[in-house]
């Protein structure tokens, strides 16, 4: 879960730093992202698992010695396997009730999170313009970063362009405690307003100049602090639901797939076919095209074709969109399927994969975290690229929904079967020697026979 909440979290990043975001926030959503993987790292935690333990049973002798007392593997692997159903079911039970309602948060935060702007950070000597209407320049600042040298701001948040100007030889900044206002005292400065509210301010170019000592500056940085969207702007995916709302979801999406359909035959029946037999002159439409075209002057004739094939252009136009329009809704019911069958798979993925680690543990004879890791990330791995494979092919209509969800499981429980009985029948089926030492034989000298 590690790995993948760090693979997650370096994702997203960049849209983290530097948003000023809180400690409560920030523990949310690394809290969110954190659980959200648990279905997906359970079966690597139990092929993992598995194999390091049978693993170090089977090199510590303590197989053997169990072996020797009349005990087969499979009533040894037994009780292990009664706690893997239990997280099977567990697994289920999460990925159905539980994870859709903390995709829903993590995904509603982190929107949140992308929205917000980022802190407040005024460099010397370049124009800051993050603040919505404002553009602020400071020349320099105090070593304490108290007090500001040459400042100049432009107020265009009118939308009449830089018509307020400030000028202040030096000021102070802080944000208010409520943190919605950016608090600006300006000293020994000038406010330059050009006038354009008035009719004639093109003619007359009106000014108004102001000359302070000291003048307070108010912005409002409300946009700066993050606001929280309602949640129900993001239930429309299918892992925000559970395998039942899926369903429901699904028959939606037919339904607006037939009815698409429907008036689609309807527009053609009511629309299309009557107007492509009318023409500009004849207001009665004609079944008999041949005659009806004899009966047309040449102008008639031609304005009736050019009708003919603005009538096409446009249906073939309604056809295009009506197509895009189901064939979207068509990869939403694929997707869809597909979220409903992965939340079923994952269990039985557990369940298939602890008969892999246990055998291969059983065979390897190695516990620990140094060959099972190796051995059981490959086979993870093949496992994961897999079922992504098949998933794309799925989305592409290249195989079926229920093939392509349990294909990955479908070709590792015949592997699954194998090991386990090999192990079950102490096969050195990973013992390098058993393979090298035929090999030797062929090419070693054969002892003379003694007369």
């Amino acid at each position: 879960m590690f790995v993948f909440f760090l693979i997650h979290v370096f994702t997203y990043m960049d849209e983290i730093i530097g948003k000023g975001m809180g400690a409560w926030v920030l523990t949310q959503f690394f809290f969110y992202s954190f659980i959200s993987f648990l279905p997906a790292a359970m079966p690597l935690a139990v092929l993992l698992s598995s194999i390091m333990t049978f693993g170090s049973l089977a090199e510590n002798y303590e197989l053997a010695a169990m072996k020797s007392s009349g005990l087969s593997l499979f009533k040894i692997m037994r009780p292990i396997f009664a706690f893997i159903l239990l997280l099977a079911s567990f697994t289920f039970l999460f990925n159905n009730y539980i994870l859709p309602q903390i995709t829903l948060n993590s995904a509603s935060l982190l929107y949140d999170i992308r929205q917000a702007k980022p802190t407040l950070t005024i460099k010397e000597g370049i124009f800051y313009n993050q603040l919505e209407g404002y553009n602020i320049k400071v020349g320099k600042k105090s070593k304490d970063g108290n007090t500001l040298y040459n400042l100049s701001i432009y107020d265009h948040k009118d939308g009449l362009g830089n018509n307020i100007q400030l000028y202040a030889d030096s000021g102070t900044m802080k944000t208010s405690a409520d943190t919605n206002y950016l608090q600006i005292k300006l000293f020994n400065g000038a406010r330059y307003e050009d006038v354009v509210k008035e009719e004639n301010h093109k003619q007359t170019r009106p000014l108004m100049q102001l000359f302070y000592q000291e003048l307070n500056v108010n912005i409002d940085m409300s946009e700066f602090k993050m606001k929280r969207t309602q949640k129900d702007l993001f239930k429309g995916h299918h892992e925000m639901m559970n395998i039942w709302q899926i369903d429901n979801e699904i028959d939606t999406f037919r339904l607006d797939v037939f009815k698409k359909q429907a008036n689609l035959y309807q527009q053609f029946n009511s629309y299309f076919l009557i107007n492509t037999l009318r023409t500009i002159a004849i207001s009665k439409p004609h079944r008999d095209l041949k005659a009806f075209y004899e009966t047309l002057t040449k102008d008639e004739f031609k304005r009736s074709l050019e009708n003919a094939q603005n009538l096409v252009r446009s249906s073939s136009g309604y056809i295009d969109t009506i197509n895009e329009e189901i064939k979207g809704k068509n990869i939403s019911i694929l997707e869809y399927r597909l979220g409903w069958h992965k939340k079923i798979s994952v269990s039985f993925a557990c369940i298939v994969l602890f008969f892999v680690g246990a055998s291969l543990g059983a065979i390897i004879r190695k516990g620990g975290m140094g060959l099972p890791v190796v051995v059981a990330v490959v086979f993870f791995l093949l496992y994961y690229v897999v079922s992504i494979i098949y998933e794309r092919m799925v989305i592409e209509e290249v195989y079926n929904v229920v093939f392509g969800s349990w294909f990955p499981l479908l070709l590792f429980l015949p592997l699954g079967i194998y090991l386990t009985y090999k192990a079950a029948n102490d096969s050195a089926l990973f013992d390098i020697g058993r393979y090298i030492e035929p090999i030797k034989n062929m090419f070693s000298k054969k002892p003379k026979a003694v007369v």
